[in-house]
């Protein structure tokens, strides 16, 4: 049972996830809502430049301070929402896989366990 892109970050997840529209998704990734309001900022300004910022405006993706947009800027990477790529923030597909795997995984253990396999620990 191996790591995942997704160790160590922490991802509220639900039985009936309330995903009314792209920012409730920010809520189950991020534990305040100013950190939820940086993520937005960021995002939307990657949309808004047509897929991509160059490192170098980081300036403008930043919300009310340095350490805020770093905290959250580094998150958006490791969960895998945002890529950056030749000195470019991009979306990325690498969230969505990722918690693929993580189903699968799951899925796995399930599995296993319902055949009578009683050595899993977590």
């Amino acid at each position: 049972m191996g790591k995942n892109k997704l160790d160590g970050q922490k991802i509220r997840l639900v039985r009936r996830p309330s995903l009314l529209a792209p920012r409730y998704l920010l809520r189950y990734i991020f534990t305040t809502e100013q950190q939820v309001e940086q993520a937005a900022k960021i995002l939307n300004i990657i949309i808004k430049r047509d897929g991509g910022v160059p490192d170098s405006d980081w300036a403008d993706l930043m919300l009310s301070s340095r350490g805020l947009y770093v905290k959250v800027r580094k998150k958006l990477i490791d969960t895998g929402l945002v890529e950056k790529r030749n000195n470019v923030f991009r979306l990325s597909k690498d969230f969505s896989k990722a918690l693929e795997k993580m189903a699968d995984y799951w899925l796995n253990i399930v599995e296993e366990f319902e055949k009578g396999d009683r050595s899993i620990r977590f």
